[in-house]
């Protein structure tokens, strides 16, 4: 009983309580670790630089002007980050992570076909958008039957060639525990799994081979014996114990995934090898994390926002000394993902990028205007998106992601003629005027690129450059397209702070 009361009664004393009280315990404990060992914490970062964060961490967008405006005006970071967990940018962000992890992808290696993967995106994202309690997600998606077409959480057992049991035991361990190898016991579990064709193209059916013989010894799991009955489904009682209340691992496993994803380190790192030995770098700030997420009932959103509304969360990128980065003693920089930078773009100049599928099914040329981030195939992607490290999705790790800099993007950034067309055809630098303001302009394209307002010394250093360019025959237009491509080119663009 004590249990229920807490699963559905804390998310009301959450928004009676307000963040102030809960947040303030995360960055006690981080506090306490840092006094510990003698190193002084980073100042809160300015709020443009905040505002920026916010926006790319939970919706995986760069504010607009007008979002920007807002915030420097009214610098409530509450208010801010309950609308962002509240839209469809944390929904589609908690997508995006998920297809990562789940190997979301029509062709090989997971091959689960373009009607498949529409239906397991949607069913995903409206999983997110009405913040389904994180046990009962895991227990749906472990638990399905059916066609792939209609059933979509049965695709996670579709991904790849590889449908033995010893694989689903391996990713449900990976995903949900963060573990990289699993005993032998577990493997009757799935044992049951099986699939069969239909006449329509791609579908198949999951089912389970109920003739399947349970062993005749009891299993070990979770330190407990279990004994599988015939005629049931195997799946069952390995669910129940994986999301349970009582299974602190299930919770501390993803506790530590959503900080990685909002801080840039897991507590444990890597996130997805718990099993290393690999000690947290703050215990207790991870049981208390743990502890909160059991407590609100598995609900991601309330642990999100308890994370965002830190202190931690808002500090400078910048060192005061230097320290290991699982201390967050500063908020770690991390270079923009490959979606990022090339939606970033495209919401810059106005000019979104087209995608197209192999496959004529739900149909060839996505709709005008489509984002990559709303591509969710491993399969369709973009020479841009594959420059930047988008992942391949082959596999069901964080490492699948490279967000690391090297010359090609470099290149690309500067030489490319998709940037320069982007930046001819651009209907936002078409539509503003200016009044022949260098400075207006300056400041616009700031606010519009980096999310900041230009600085006096900026603002001089670009009126100097146009001054010393007009001569040549460079008008105000050409001026204002050269800035947006100068700035995009520079780290504080490229890099999340």
């Amino acid at each position: 009983m004590t249990l229920k009361l807490n699963r559905f009664l804390l998310p009301v004393l959450l928004l009676l309580a307000g963040p102030v009280a809960f947040a303030g315990e995360i960055d006690r404990l981080i506090a306490s670790e840092l006094d510990r060992q003698g190193i002084k914490a980073s100042p809160e970062a300015d709020a443009a630089l905040l505002v920026r964060r916010y926006f790319l961490v939970v919706t995986d967008r760069i504010p607009t002007e007008a979002q920007t405006r807002a915030f420097l005006k009214n610098p409530d970071r509450t208010a801010l980050v309950d609308s962002l967990l509240a839209s469809d940018g944390f929904a589609g962000k908690l997508m995006l992570k998920w297809g990562d992890l789940l190997r979301i992808k029509s062709e090989f290696p997971s091959c689960m076909w373009p009607n498949a993967v529409q239906a397991f995106n949607k069913w995903l994202f409206e999983e997110f958008r009405a913040n389904t309690p994180y046990d009962r997600f895991v227990r749906e998606l472990l638990s399905g039957t059916g066609s792939n077409f209609r059933c979509p959480q049965t695709n996670f057992y579709r991904a790849g060639s590889d449908r033995s049991p010893r694989k689903f035991a391996s990713d449900a361990a990976l995903l949900f525990l963060g573990l990289r190898e699993v005993p032998d016991d577990w493997l009757p579990f799935f044992s049951q799994v099986k699939f069969k064709s239909t006449k329509e193209w791609k579908e198949e059916i999951l089912c389970l081979d109920v003739d399947i013989l349970p062993p005749e010894h009891p299993l070990r799991l979770g330190g407990k014996s279990v004994t599988l009955e015939e005629g049931t489904d195997f799946r069952k009682p390995f669910i129940d114990w994986l999301a349970s209340a009582d299974n602190r691992d299930f919770a501390l496993a993803f506790a530590n995934r959503l900080w990685f994803w909002l801080m840039g380190r897991g507590i444990i790192h890597p996130v997805d090898d718990l099993g290393s030995g690999a000690a947290p770098s703050n215990p207790e700030l991870l049981n208390y994390l743990t502890d909160r997420f059991i407590a609100s009932g598995f609900d991601v959103r309330a642990l999100a926002r308890e994370i965002l509304l830190s202190d931690a969360f808002a500090r400078s990128t910048l060192y005061t000394q230097p320290c290991d980065d699982g201390l967050f003693a500063h908020y770690i920089q991390s270079r923009l993902t490959a979606e990022q930078i090339c939606d970033g773009i495209c919401d810059i100049t106005g000019v979104p990028d087209k995608y197209s599928s192999r496959a004529p099914e739900p149909f060839t040329n996505f709709p005008a205007g489509t984002r990559s981030v709303e591509v969710c195939d491993g399969t369709i992607t973009t020479p841009q998106l594959d420059i930047f490290g988008r992942p391949s999705r082959d596999v069901p790790l964080e490492s699948g992601r490279d967000n690391s800099v090297n010359s090609k993007q470099i290149l690309y950034l500067l030489n490319s003629t998709d940037i320069q067309e982007k930046l001819r055809k651009s209907p936002w630098l078409k539509s503003r005027l200016w009044g022949g303001s260098i400075k207006d302009m300056t400041d616009d394209v700031y606010m519009r690129v980096l999310a900041r307002h230009a600085s006096p010394e900026e603002i001089q250093a670009v009126t100097r450059w146009y001054e010393g360019a007009r001569p040549a025959g460079v008008g105000f237009r050409t001026a204002a397209e050269s800035l947006v491509w100068a700035l995009l080119n520079t780290d504080e663009f490229l890099f999340l702070n």
